[in-house]
């Protein structure tokens, strides 16, 4: 594998406490500074266990928009279950939180203010990002977090193919003339993505089914993730890349990779000066990976093709975003895990992390794992 430079932002096999497999597909794009550890994929706890049945305990559901499949599967093992209107007011929020023995959060923001239950065992994220949950205080406090590992993972893939083919397609622009009573059909020529290249800057969860998927078009598919096997990118007909490679070849780019400190704007106006003039950029990861101002000069002057973005530094963006006057620009308003089934998987999986940890389980993914060497809130069994 050729590495250009080093890319600090996966998480190396020695630093991973335990690397097995979450539904067999590969987890090096969950991110770096907190080691993840991802246990073997079970199915729901859907029995009663007797030290749930012993101990009355609480969840606190931080958004009331979280399907109820979730929600009943706590309540199906005896729990005590508050919903909160999503984005309650904070007072209302830590005020709920004071005797909260797990909390299930979507879009709420879990810092240190939120962790004042004295009993507070888990935080579990609704959803595969945790920079809205203030771990190293969770870790300090003997709380766990967890992540909902594989649930969005395919609607996040088929909303990327979406986005690669609208903006290969200009179906922005070919909807438009429609409705405008135009019909200038010369003007709409697009481009196949048959035996074009892809490129996947992250090939986790997300990056794996999206190879896969790009794969039903012929397409040649290379990937930039320096710390899974060789033999992972051969099974699965990908070729390992630099960054430097992935940019400059690919005729489609996808982020595929967490935020933190050392992905923050990885994407900025040196990058897009590596890629071909007809590159189309998609992100439906986060919104700080790209730089928006250099990503506006780079399509307002054509030195790239097309962006589709799912993702935005500021969410929403404000009105007078300059990527939002521009026509080959397609958005999204950060909906690319939503689908009625990924919402669902997504709620009893975080449902079930919690279940886990209340019982001394190790959950499916578990953003602090140190936490399981601390037994004063978590009696684990493991």
């Amino acid at each position: 594998m050729s590495i250009a430079t080093p890319i600090p932002w996966m998480i190396s096999p020695s630093r991973m406490r335990c690397f097995r497999p979450f539904a067999a597909i590969a987890v090096s794009s969950l991110g770096c500074g907190p080691t993840i550890s991802v246990a073997t994929e079970r199915k729901p706890i859907r029995d009663h266990h007797s030290k749930l049945n012993d101990v009355e305990m609480k969840v606190l559901v931080t958004d009331h928009n979280i399907r109820h499949e979730g929600i009943d599967l706590l309540k199906e093992n005896n729990l005590e279950v508050q919903v909160l209107q999503a984005l309650s007011p904070r007072e209302v929020l830590v005020d709920a939180a004071k005797d909260a023995d797990g909390l299930l959060a979507r879009g709420s923001i879990i810092s240190r203010d939120v962790l004042i239950s004295p009993t507070l065992q888990v935080v579990s994220r609704h959803g595969v990002g945790f920079e809205s949950v203030d771990v190293p205080a969770c870790t300090d406090l003997g709380i766990a977090v967890c992540i909902s590992g594989d649930a969005n993972s395919q609607a996040v893939a088929e909303h990327a193919i979406g986005m690669i083919l609208s903006c290969g397609r200009n179906l922005r622009g070919a909807h438009s003339e429609v409705r405008d009573g135009t019909w200038k059909r010369g003007t709409l020529v697009g481009v196949e993505l048959h035996l074009k290249t892809l490129g996947i800057v992250g090939l986790g969860r997300i990056g794996k089914r999206l190879a896969r998927l790009a794969s039903g078009f012929d397409m040649r598919i290379l990937a930039c993730d320096p710390y899974i096997p060789e033999s992972y990118f051969e099974a699965g007909g990908v070729t390992s890349a630099s960054l430097d490679q992935v940019l400059s070849e690919s005729d489609v780019i996808s982020l595929h990779v967490p935020l933190n400190d050392e992905t923050r704007n990885m994407i900025g106006a040196g990058q897009m000066e590596r890629m071909k003039s007809t590159a189309l950029l998609v992100n439906c990861a986060r919104g700080g990976l790209v730089d928006e101002d250099a990503l506006y000069s780079a399509l307002q002057s054509n030195e790239i093709a097309a962006a589709g973005i799912d993702v935005f530094n500021e969410e929403p963006p404000p009105d007078d975003h300059p990527l939002l006057t521009l026509d080959n620009v397609i958005c999204s308003p950060h909906v690319a895990g939503q689908t009625e089934e990924a919402l669902i998987r997504t709620s009893i999986a975080a449902a079930d992390n919690i279940i886990r940890v209340f019982n001394g389980e190790e959950p499916n993914v578990l953003v602090n794992p140190e936490v399981m060497q601390d037994n004063t809130r978590i009696s684990w069994k493991v």
